[in-house]
């Protein structure tokens, strides 16, 4: 990296679900997504070390993704590695799980054979407690030839001493030396030799890697070094080398690249031998109790149906009192701004327009802001205590019948919080056909801002002790047509190679009320700012459609809002959808919260127990739930469209997706409504 850093740069690295992601809060104070599954920080991130641990001194911190080594086999591999090399970071804190030394190391080992200025956050010592470990982290850290801080990130414990060390390593003032791996005779010699003909003729490979490391790497086959070593040395890669290394497989038994890394990891194993000073006692830990129901084959399923049905029951009950608190509170501003424009002689269509903008608009959606956070705090609790984790787990299974990669339940997951984060965590996945159709069916998870939709019409239309039914009864129609459509499109769209789904199941945690604050308030946060600016804008949009022409009656047929909604009825009019409720509809495609907001402009009211009353007087039940699952299927919010013209690199794909969620959206909706009629509910 060229040109003098202003700051210090420290790199935190790490195996996914080591508290890595805790750590970089703790240096930084940025509010981050925390979660337990593989694959929840993809791209890196930044931030500035808070000065309460800096002292006069700062330091910039990036999160690196999530890796289990520097192979780059995978995209946050690569951009791990490559931010190691290139951007040349002053210092590199490896977050290392302490009850998982062992495979946590393999990452460090590699890392110091890079020759990375390496710190160790030894992470989770309590939880080594607990199972049966003590490490000495004195001798892990002469071994290794770092220095190693031991932490419990999650109440900050150790986090003051690691900036501390991080300083004096930044400043080469810690006790630090290089490691070299043996690999034994066999191995080393053609190492020695690959090492010097780079040294010579691919100089440049040499200065940025090490020739030694460059040389391990072309034996481990890794594509991204051959590349760059072969545009200095294109016959590097030759024939002796290809005869040396099926030499090696007939003498081992196994391809080089595993012998590798099974000698790294006999190097690891010796490391570790050494420094734990109690082993764990032979015992079942109540973890692996608890994951034998949970991950059970026939059980685990059924369990986390049972789990989501109790979440949404919990919102819908709990919810109920605290919402009409918060709708007693938005009528009495909505008085007060009313009251306050009359006063001030404000023109009547601009306190026409405020009192739409903000109180029929921005004022209805606020109304379910506690049943938001309350499905917020749920996830969070099973975010935070290592289920989710568990449920993707066991879903994989599941996602595997129906045509989709096991990892694709993960940015399926993040899809109940939003669908543009969920379709970029597809990233995850290694095979670009497996990425395609993650993509392609990740819409129909119903996100938050669909969710807000259901709970306003579910409350609206049925009892509380059954609205949550109602919920969970649309999220299994979203399972039953991501099973669909997962099979239909995979008959399209094959994989050519089946990749594996390993994933690690993180330790079980007692959440913190910290933890879980942070969880449900950034989530909030985007649905409060979303209500206090684009709703607003589009309420006022809205407006102006509803208001005009000239002479038009406000949201009336000959307004051009009017005008849209009865160009487009005859295609609706099977459905039971009136204008009115075509306009909402046509509204959510730049957000699903704006179809509320489009309901109270439309039908002139300021407040949730007005407008439900309007609805039931347009709307039977069965209405209601038809337009709830037009509303699941039809296509996504403009930003998921332009965020899948992105990953898939294709307008074709962002094409696809809106014509046919929206014609499923409308098959489906009319098979709603005809078996509801068939069954009397009409």
């Amino acid at each position: 990296m060229t040109g003098k850093k202003e700051f210090p740069v420290f790199a935190l690295a790490g195996n996914p679900n080591t508290g890595k992601t805790t750590v970089f809060n703790a240096l930084t104070g940025t509010h981050q997504k925390i979660g337990n599954w593989p694959g929840a920080t993809v791209e890196k991130k930044s931030g500035r070390l808070r000065k309460k641990l800096s002292g006069k001194n700062s330091a910039r911190i990036v999160d690196l993704p999530g890796t289990y080594s520097l192979s780059a086999y995978t995209q946050e591999e690569l951009i791990a590695r490559n931010f190691v090399v290139e951007e040349e970071p002053d210092v590199v804190v490896d977050v290392v799980d302490a009850s998982n030394l062992e495979r946590n190391l393999y990452l460090a080992v590699q890392l110091k054979e890079l020759g990375a200025n390496l710190v160790i956050a030894l992470n989770m010592v309590d939880i080594a407690h607990r199972r049966g470990y003590k490490i000495d982290a004195k001798a892990l850290s002469e071994l290794i030839g770092c220095p190693v801080v031991p932490l419990v990130a999650d109440k900050e414990e150790g986090i003051e001493e690691l900036v501390e060390v991080a300083f004096l390593a930044a400043g080469g003032k810690a006790a630090s030396r290089q490691i070299s791996v043996n690999y034994g005779k066999d191995l080393e010699g053609k190492i020695e030799e690959l090492g010097e003909r780079i040294s010579r003729k691919s100089p440049s490979a040499a200065e940025k890697y090490g020739a030694r490391w460059a040389a391990v790497k072309l034996l481990e086959k890794d594509a991204d070094i051959i590349q760059k070593v072969q545009t200095q040395d294109k016959g590097i890669c030759d024939a002796r080398l290809s005869d040396f290394e099926r030499e090696m497989e007939e003498k081992t038994g196994e391809p080089v690249d595993i012998t590798i890394a099974s000698r790294r990891y006999g190097f690891i194993n010796g490391i570790v031998k050494t420094v734990i000073e109690k082993s764990p006692e032979e015992r079942i830990i109540r973890s692996d109790q608890i994951d034998r129901i949970v991950t059970n084959p026939l059980l685990g399923v059924p369990l986390f149906l049972l789990v989501m049905y109790s979440l949404f029951q919990f919102v819908f009950i709990t919810g109920e009192p605290l919402m009409g608190l918060m709708e007693a509170g938005v009528g009495l501003s909505g008085s007060f701004l009313g009251e306050a424009l009359s006063a001030s002689k404000a023109p009547a269509w601009f306190s026409e327009l405020i009192l739409v903008a903000l109180v029929d608009g921005v004022g209805n959606v606020l109304i379910f802001l506690p049943n938001i956070l309350l499905l917020f705090l749920g996830i969070a609790v099973l975010e935070d205590t290592g289920y989710m984790a568990r449920a993707a787990f066991v879903m994989s299974r599941v996602m595997q019948k129906i045509g989709l990669h096991g990892k694709s339940f993960i940015p399926l997951v993040l899809g109940f919080g939003c669908n543009v984060p969920a379709v970029m965590a597809a990233r995850t996945l290694k095979n670009k056909d497996d990425r395609l159709l993650t993509i392609l069916v990740n819409p129909l998870v119903p996100c938050a801002a669909r969710m807000e939709v259901f709970v306003f019409l579910a409350g609206a239309f049925f009892a509380p002790t059954i609205a949550g039914q109602v919920v969970f009864s649309l999220m299994l129609l979203s399972f039953l047509l991501i099973a669909a459509m997962g099979l239909l499109f995979r008959r399209f769209i094959a994989s050519e190679t089946k990749q594996p789904f390993v994933m690690e199941l993180p330790p079980y945690h007692v959440p913190t009320f910290k933890g879980i604050f942070l969880h449900m308030w950034q989530r909030t946060k985007v649905f409060v700012q979303k209500a206090g600016t684009f709703i607003f804008l589009v309420a006022v949009i809205m407006w102006f459609l509803a208001s005009y022409p000239q002479g038009a009656e406000y949201g009336g047929s000959e307004s051009y809002i009017g005008m849209a909604g009865h160009m487009l009825e005859p295609l609706f009019q099977p459905l039971g959808f009136d204008w009115k409720g075509i306009v909402a509809l046509l509204f959510g495609f730049l957000a699903k919260e704006v179809v509320i907001s489009a309901f109270g402009i439309l039908y002139s009211v300021a407040d949730e127990a007005a407008l439900t009353d309007t609805l039931a007087t347009v709307w039977t039940p069965l209405q209601a739930y038809v337009f709830m699952a037009f509303t699941l299927i039809y296509v996504p919010c403009i930003a998921t469209i332009a965020v899948i013209k992105q990953e898939t690199n294709s307008w074709k794909w962002a094409g696809f997706t809106i014509f046919y969620s929206t014609v499923l959206a409308w098959l489906i909706a009319f098979i709603v409504l005809q078996l509801g009629l068939a069954l009397g509910y009409g």
